[in-house]
C-alpha cells in the first residue's frame, strides 16, 4: 500500500508535455511553462566589401524570395556595415535570418579630432584622403611650415596667421584658412567618400583637424552606398524581391 502510495506522488511530480493550440507546455506541480525551442537560422555570413554583397544577394538569397512580398531586406546602418535579412519566420517565433553582414574593415577611418606632427600630417594627407583642391592646399600649408627654419604663431580665434623663415631672407606671412573641405577612407571603397568640412587649428607642436559638419559624412556615406547597391541590384529590386533601406 505504501509502494502505491509513493509511487502515485511521484507519478504526480513527473512533468508532462501536453501540447495546447499548437504550442507545447511542460506542466508540473508548480505550474505550466511553455516549451521556447531555439529558432534554427543559418550563421551570418561576414563579408568585406559592397562587391560580394552584391554577388551573394544576386546568386543566393534572391532565391529565398517569396513572389508575392519581398522576402529580403538591405539595411545600411552605418557608413562601414551592410547587412542583409530576411522577412520574420512566423513559424520560429518572428525571427528574421542574417545572411550577410558585409564590412568596410580595410578603410584606415579618420577620428573627429586628429592632432598630428607636420611630418606625420604631410603622411596622412598623401595616403588617408581622397586628392581634392583642399587636400593638395593642406599638404601645401603643412610642407612650407615644415621647411621653415622658424615659425610664428598669431591665433586670434578665428584663423591662424603663420610666419614662416627659411634661410636668412625669404620670409612669408599668410593667414591660414580656419576651415577646409576633405574626404578621408571612411567608408567602402566602391563609392566616393563623402566630404567633411574640419576646422584648422595649428600650434608649435603641430595641426589639428576637426571635424565641423555635425557628423553629418555618416548620412552622406549611406546614402552613396544605397544608390550604389540600387543600381547594381536594379532587377532583383524591380520584381519586389528586394527592398534597400539606410
Amino acid at each position: 500500500m505504501l509502494k502505491e502510495a509513493l509511487q502515485y506522488i511521484l507519478d504526480g511530480m513527473r512533468p508532462e508535455t501536453q501540447d495546447l493550440c499548437g504550442r507545447a507546455y511542460v506542466i508540473t506541480p508548480s505550474g505550466a511553462q511553455e516549451v521556447i525551442e531555439t529558432p534554427i537560422a543559418p550563421a551570418t555570413l561576414q563579408l568585406h566589401s559592397l562587391d560580394s554583397i552584391v554577388k551573394m544577394i544576386r546568386t543566393e538569397a534572391i532565391h529565398l524570395a517569396d513572389t508575392n512580398t519581398p522576402a529580403l531586406f538591405v539595411n545600411i546602418p552605418s557608413p562601414t556595415n551592410v547587412t542583409c535579412f530576411s522577412q520574420p519566420d512566423f513559424t520560429q517565433r518572428c525571427v528574421r535570418t542574417v545572411f550577410y553582414s558585409a564590412g568596410a574593415t580595410d578603410v584606415p577611418g579618420w577620428d573627429a579630432k586628429v592632432t598630428l606632427g607636420f611630418e606625420e600630417a604631410q603622411i596622412a594627407l598623401r595616403t588617408r584622403f581622397q586628392e581634392t583642391g583642399d587636400s593638395l592646399y593642406a599638404m601645401k600649408l603643412v610642407n612650407d611650415i615644415s621647411l621653415g627654419a622658424k615659425v610664428i604663431y598669431n591665433d586670434n580665434g578665428v584663423a591662424t596667421t603663420v610666419t614662416t623663415k627659411s634661410g636668412v631672407s625669404l620670409q612669408t606671412n599668410e593667414a591660414i584658412r580656419p576651415i577646409v573641405k576633405l574626404r578621408p577612407y571612411r567608408t567602402f571603397q566602391e563609392v566616393e567618400q563623402p566630404e567633411s568640412t574640419f576646422l584648422i587649428r595649428i600650434n608649435d607642436r603641430g595641426i589639428s583637424f576637426i571635424e565641423a559638419d555635425g557628423g553629418m559624412w555618416r548620412l552622406t556615406a549611406r546614402n552613396t552606398i544605397k544608390a550604389f547597391l540600387e543600381e547594381k541590384l536594379a532587377a532583383e529590386i524591380e520584381s519586389g524581391k528586394l527592398v534597400v533601406a539606410l
